[in-house]
């Protein structure tokens, strides 16, 4: 009972870590970030932070999978899965447009990106996660259009840029590409792709 209390109370302190970690690469990006600044922020030592992520690059890592994990219960609390396909494939989309510009997970997905651009180990993580994103897509995508499966494949890279860019878009320039817009511009594609001219419902 007391090893489980005490792997509890690890998996508590780490989560909340990284809930700290979000709050300071929203505000101030990665290259603000320090193991004295999030010990301070999460009201812990410095060694409780390095007894868990003994580098910055570990913290990095951390994060990163905080974030993916952040997206994958946001997708089962949805309950999409239990959609049609059609349905599915809009729901999915409109989970990965970034939903105000101050999200905090996607600031600090967005950081991470940036940090892919020269940090080999970030790059790789950051090589998986799109891989395995685009290859669910691409599921979800011949699931709702069975009649274009050989095209799934492509649809999936391109729907995933486009999700990808509309995200950059609300975060940093949010007076041109507002929330409401990038899930517009995302349906329309949607649309699209199921071969409806019907104004979007949702």
């Amino acid at each position: 009972m007391a090893a489980s209390k005490t792997v509890s109370d690890g998996t508590d302190r780490r989560h909340q870590l990284m809930e700290r970690l979000a709050d300071a690469i929203a505000e101030n990006g990665i290259e603000g970030v320090s193991i004295r600044d999030l010990a301070a922020r999460a009201g812990v030592s410095i060694g409780t932070v390095q007894y868990y992520f003994s580098t910055k690059t570990d913290l990095l890592i951390a994060a990163w999978y905080h974030v993916r994990d952040q997206a994958i219960a946001r997708f089962h609390q949805s309950g999409i899965d239990e959609l049609p396909p059609g349905e599915l494939l809009l729901g999915f989309t409109e989970l990965l447009v970034t939903p105000t510009p101050e999200h905090r997970l996607s600031r600090m997905w967005l950081a991470l990106v940036a940090r892919a651009a020269h940090d080999p180990r970030i790059a790789e993580l950051h090589r998986e996660q799109w891989q395995d994103t685009e290859d669910t897509l691409a599921r979800v995508l011949t699931n709702a259009n069975p009649a274009r499966t050989d095209e799934s494949r492509d649809a999936a890279t391109e729907l995933l840029g486009l999700l990808d860019g509309l995200s950059i878009a609300v975060v940093t320039e949010p007076d041109r590409v507002s929330p409401e817009r990038a899930r517009r511009l995302a349906r329309a594609w949607v649309r699209r792709w199921l071969g409806e001219d019907a104004p979007a419902t949702r």
